[in-house]
């Protein structure tokens, strides 16, 4: 990480944060919503089913998410917490077009994730799985640049685990979206969205740590 400044610092820490904060998704919508669903499963089951709002068959599939309000909910957090974080997690290298691109493509992934919450798949079904397409493509670009910008940074661990999550995440959406299989959709849309979200979560937690050590008025 570059030598920081006060201001620089205190951006990366609460970017950090934010980023660390989407661990909530995963506690809300697996630990909390999947549990409670009715019938819905890792590998059957598309993620967007968690959100549906009533019960009832949806493209030949019945849905059921009783707690489909925590699952729309956690999106939308975890949605503007990306965008905030992708704006302030920018301090971590210097500014130049890929850098921004990087960031910026992170930022709509976050746009993304807030419009599938507020757009559940029984009620908008396009506008849902447009958001969503959104939410995995640009995610997944942007961890990609990032860690390619990375390993150029003197980051190897980083930049390698992101180049990977990036390339496992556009690899799986890819074949999710032109080859959709209804037996295994809800297993290959994981793969496609999990990678790259979790290394936003690691890196997350990683910035907020390091710039906390590296704050100019961190008593030694």
């Amino acid at each position: 990480m570059r030598e920081l400044t006060f201001t620089a610092s205190r951006r990366l820490t609460a970017g950090g944060v934010l980023w660390a904060s989407l661990v909530q998704i995963f506690v809300v919508n697996n630990a909390v919503v999947l549990p409670r669903a009715s019938s819905q499963n890792l590998v059957d089951h598309i993620i967007s089913a968690l959100g549906v709002t009533r019960c009832g068959r949806v493209g030949g599939f019945r849905f059921c998410s009783p707690w489909h309000e925590a699952a729309d909910i956690a999106w939308i957090v975890g949605g503007f917490c990306l965008v905030l974080g992708a704006l302030l997690n920018a301090a971590v290298l210097p500014p130049d077009r890929l850098r921004n691109l990087a960031f910026g493509v992170l930022a709509a992934s976050g746009v993304g994730l807030v419009s599938t919450g507020f757009n559940p798949y029984n009620l908008r079904p396009a506008v849902h799985l447009l958001s969503a397409g959104t939410c995995f493509f640009c995610g997944a670009l942007g961890v990609l640049l990032l860690g390619g910008m990375l390993r150029q940074a003197q980051r190897p661990y980083w930049g390698t685990a992101g180049i990977l999550c990036g390339v496992v995440s556009i690899v799986s959406a890819t074949l999710t979206a032109l080859r959709p299989d209804p037996y295994v959709q809800g297993l290959f849309e994981r793969i496609a969205a999990w990678p790259s979200v979790v290394w936003v979560i690691c890196f997350g937690a990683y910035l907020a740590v390091s710039a906390r050590r590296a704050s100019p008025g961190r008593r030694p």
